[in-house]
């Protein structure tokens, strides 16, 4: 079973601006939960600010081999300003949130090297700013068992506070939980030495 990796989300949106020469960076970091909503929230800033410049992005959903992530330069040369403001959420291990960082050109080039410096700043300065929650990944399992092993069932979930969503008894217990996924292998281990074998996953 595969670990999901833990991380951090953001508990309320923020803003924050960033000056390099003549250009304003506007970070806006806000927590989302699915690519729709990092979409919308992009488009929303850019209505916002509709002479801007540029309004280049990142964001990230999930964790581990499920991240879903994507980088944006929206017109900025390749590679100076999505990808820094990715690198930023890596880096802080911040998932499940969109960081646009809208740009107002002051008539100063800042160079290749300068605007990976200068996103990059602004997305860090907007992740300084924000209240992070850590969120530990949980998964479901579900599980079959003779009933008279129902008791000892439950004292092993209760061990590793897993929550039980959901139980059916018959001549067999059938049981749905949700446990934090790094503790899932640890768990089916103890439920399996417990039962002396007699519980199935599925």
């Amino acid at each position: 079973m595969r670990e999901e990796e833990s991380y951090f989300t953001v508990a309320a949106p923020v803003t924050v601006e960033y000056r390099a020469k003549d250009s304003r960076f506007i970070a806006r970091l806000q927590g989302v939960s699915s690519r729709d909503q990092a979409e919308a929230a992009v488009h929303d800033i850019a209505q916002t600010h509709p002479d801007a410049t540029h309004h280049c992005y990142a964001y990230r959903l999930g964790a581990g081999d499920r991240c879903i992530f994507r980088a944006d330069d929206a017109g900025e040369p390749a590679g100076t300003a999505g990808r820094p403001i990715l690198q930023a959420l890596e880096t802080r291990k911040v998932s499940d949130a969109v960081l646009v960082v809208t740009r107002y050109f002051g008539g100063t080039k800042l160079g290749i090297g300068g605007l990976i410096r200068a996103y990059g700043a602004a997305a860090f300065a907007a992740l300084d700013a924000a209240r992070l929650v850590h969120v530990i990944p949980k998964i479901e399992l579900d599980m079959i068992f003779d009933y008279q092993e129902t008791g000892m069932v439950h004292h092993v979930l209760n061990q590793f506070r897993a929550k039980v969503l959901s139980q059916d008894f018959s001549e067999q217990t059938r049981m749905r939980i949700s446990i934090q996924a790094t503790r899932a292998e640890q768990l089916m281990s103890a439920l399996k030495n417990a039962t002396r074998g007699k519980i199935q996953f599925t």
